[in-house]
């Protein structure tokens, strides 16, 4: 019997050029709605260092909350989805990818480690 693999998000920032600040850490959650929320804390984070053209196109698209929902729902279709901004100092790219998630692993417990080393026995 096939079973279908859960659902995650992971989220993703790209830089090309030359980034004036520390790029984002990636995320992987299992929603689309905190994959959205996301992206726009990202954008958000970064808009007091952006030039003014910059600033107010990414605040225009933070004011979108229609976009963001349309977001969602394209994530929840199986689809990435992604958002890109360009500076004067490098083209920003945040995207939200749907991915399949094996299940969890054996409890650690069960795994060998230091302490428990594995035995061979002749």
């Amino acid at each position: 019997m096939n079973t279908l693999l859960p659902r995650a998000y992971w989220c993703h920032a790209d830089v090309d050029g030359t980034p004036p600040h520390p790029i984002p850490a990636d995320l992987l959650t299992t929603a689309p709605g905190p994959a959205v929320t996301w992206i726009r804390e990202s954008v958000r984070w970064l808009t007091p260092r952006l030039d003014r053209d910059a600033f107010h196109r990414a605040w225009a698209w933070l004011g979108d909350h229609r976009g963001a929902q349309a977001a969602v729902q394209i994530l929840r279709r199986g689809q990435p989805y992604a958002y890109e901004l360009d500076t004067p100092a490098a083209r920003w790219r945040w995207t939200a990818y749907p991915v399949s998630v094996l299940p969890a692993p054996l409890p650690l417990c069960h795994l060998p480690n230091e302490h428990h080393p594995v035995r061979s026995y002749e």
